[in-house]
């Protein structure tokens, strides 16, 4: 209903506005500042006012989750939004002093302490980055080719997403940021430079490089180097927040909410019944979580120090920076869509296309907070935004502020249809494991390129469409990579091409099928041995074991689904992956002896009911699980 009301209220507000899409400017005529969608700033924030001011939205701040936001132009902060609670169960409205989790937000910190050091000559962004690790840093690389900076900027690293969780709940287990780093590295299964795979891993990396190569540690860095010049006294980088006590105190009564829908009904007043959608917040408590990869995602505050963050990235006098060609080159664009001066990337920092104006920033989400931070250094307008639930994402002024990408700018009015054929396949998103135990995952979830409609940008760019008057404002272009496979890129993502993707698939579901069967046949053979009426094959009991390992092995995979996604997705323990390794290694020795076995019984002599079908049967279950089992590496619990 909230979303409803919101919908409701925002196009009534966009009537009372009147959003222009003329080409930006500072000024009108009558020097009154517009944002760059070309809404005058003063009707922005009496439209907003009037919307806070409606009943209904008075009524359910009280009651829902936290959303905060905030518009700056330059130094000037031009409106500021605290909505909800940090605390419903005891009516905590959200304020000034309320902080949030910043998430992946906190990387962009790391990539202005590398160029801090690029800009003093202590860091070479085209040098592999081996040269600022200790010796034997890496256990799992499966390219020789040199890893550079600028490739972990742009997340083409080569690093799949990790397996095994980094979280600690004991702070004082946590191991040194290089021990954790060691201790959950995961596969490189990319050549470096190519295919864009966005890694929290690799990020936490280049924190590492930057407390090896600074001689300080990461978290005094930061607050030497960046919230102590901007004045950010109530942000917190480390894990534990004993960097800043207060806001550890302050975090502590943020609570978080995850929100659920749910079919309502109501009797009107002339009897009829009306349905609609009630919405329910459900608490998840603090949710805090101590990450070892700290680099990636720690930082937590208030609205008011991101802003201040933000704004310093849009201020000429670059107070992150010496010089201001540091800052330009921070966001001028490191990577582009094809052979277009269309940024997909810069230097770590996301870029996102509207009609007038190129933004640049970050989002970010914890276990219990997200967060938005999106900034025009042309213009000097930016928005920050966090929220306590992570189905309430706080990005809701974007478009009044920025506008929308009119998709009609890049590919004209007579727009020219982009050929998929070429690239007619299965593609699967690269942040995802594509090594280790949980490679199955991989082919759990790709898509065929054939059911997208595509309008050409430029040569390899498009654009989704869906018809003459609707279009996606995602920008997409196709790569081709060393071996052979395409790619669908956005950002630093990629939706990599899976070469003979039907007979993998068929591969698992043949594997899944096996473990299924194997139960049924287990299940009557206990019938038939009751009913004295089973005629054993060779090697029965060895046949039989082999039965039990595909149904656990299978167990043991369903099982690595169920952990990820009951522990918010971050990642089984060592312990776990040990365990569900060792088990189903012993799977494979036993199904390998079965696929013998059945082997022996279909070429031996001894006549039995349907001894060779049996055989065959066996054989060609053991066989396919076997196979799926090693192709899968459903075993390697060592290099995930």
């Amino acid at each position: 209903m909230k979303r409803i009301l919101r919908r409701t209220a925002a196009l009534i507000a966009a009537a009372v506005l009147t959003v222009y899409t003329q080409p930006f400017s500072a000024f009108a005529e009558d020097d009154e500042l517009k944002c760059p969608s070309g809404i005058t700033v003063s009707k922005l924030i009496s439209g907003q006012e009037k919307i806070d001011a409606h009943p209904t939205n008075i009524k359910n701040s009280k009651t829902d989750s936290a959303r905060v936001e905030l518009v700056f132009h330059g130094d000037e902060i031009l409106y500021t939004r605290y909505y909800g609670c940090t605390n419903i169960e005891e009516h905590t409205l959200a304020d000034e002093n309320s902080v949030f989790e910043w998430g992946s937000i906190s990387k962009t910190f790391t990539w202005v302490s590398i160029m801090q050091l690029w800009e003093q000559g202590k860091i070479d962004l085209e040098a592999d980055i081996r040269t600022y690790l200790p010796d034997d840093f890496f256990s799992h690389l499966k390219y020789d080719d040199p890893i550079t900076l600028m490739d972990i900027m742009n997340h083409k690293g080569g690093w799949c997403e990790k397996f095994y969780d980094s979280t600690s709940e004991d702070m004082a287990e946590m191991p040194s940021l290089e021990e954790a780093l060691k201790n959950v590295e995961p596969a490189q299964t990319y050549r470096p430079g190519e295919v864009a795979s966005y890694s929290n891993w690799a990020a936490s990396l280049a924190g590492l490089i930057v407390q090896r190569v600074s001689g300080m540690d990461y978290v005094d860095y930061v607050h030497k180097n960046i919230f102590e010049p901007l004045g950010m006294e109530h942000t917190s980088a480390g894990p534990d927040f004993t960097d800043n006590p207060w806001v550890r105190e302050q975090r502590m009564k943020t609570m978080c909410y995850e929100l659920s829908l749910h079919q309502s009904y109501k009797e009107n007043e002339d009897g009829t019944i009306e349905d609609g959608v009630r919405e329910e917040y459900k608490s998840k408590g603090t949710c805090m979580f101590n990450d070892q990869l700290y680099p990636c995602g720690a930082i937590t505050g208030t609205l008011g120090d991101l802003a201040t963050y933000a704004q310093a990235l849009v201020n000429d006098a670059h107070p992150l920076f010496k010089n201001a060609e540091t800052q330009e080159k921070l966001l001028s664009g490191s990577s582009f869509y094809g052979n277009t001066d269309i940024p997909s990337f810069s230097f770590g920092f996301d870029v996102h296309e509207y009609n007038n104006v190129r933004t640049f920033g970050h989002t970010g989400a914890t276990f219990g907070c997200v967060a938005n931070m999106e900034f025009d250094p042309v213009s000097k307008f930016g928005i920050v935004g966090l929220s306590n639930c992570g189905d309430d994402f706080p990005n809701y002024l974007c478009s009044y502020v920025f506008g929308s990408l009119k998709t009609k700018k890049y590919i004209g009015e007579n727009y020219e249809k982009f050929d998929l054929t070429p690239y007619s396949g299965y593609y699967s998103d690269t942040r995802t494991h594509a090594a280790g135990m949980g490679r199955f995952i991989l082919y759990m979830d790709a898509f065929s390129i054939d059911n997208i409609n595509a309008a050409k940008v430029a040569d390899g760019v498009f654009i989704e469409y869906h018809s003459e008057e609707y279009y996606d404002d995602t920008i997409y272009s196709i790569v081709e990579h060393s071996d052979g496979r395409h790619g669908i890129v956005n950002s630093c993502s990629e939706y990599l091409e899976i070469k003979n993707y039907i007979p993998k698939l068929c591969l698992l579901a043949g594997f899944m099928l096996c473990g299924v069967a194997s139960l049924f046949i287990l299940l009557a053979k206990r019938k038939l041995n009751k009913a004295h009426k089973a005629a054993p094959l060779s090697f029965a009991h060895i046949i039989t074991a082999g039965q039990f390992a595909k149904i656990i092995s299978l167990a043991a995979m369903i099982s690595i689904v169920a952990i990820r996604v009951n522990g918010d997705n971050n990642g089984l323990t060592k312990t776990e992956g040990t365990v569900i390794g060792v088990i189903q290694i012993i799977c494979l020795a036993l199904c390998g002896l079965a696929l013998l076995a059945a082997a022996y019984s279909f070429m031996s002599k001894k006549k039995l009911p349907y001894g060779r079908i049996r055989s065959l049967s066996c054989f060609a279950g053991n066989l396919i699980t076997v196979s799926a089992m090693i192709f899968f590496e459903m075993y390697n619990f060592w290099c995930c």
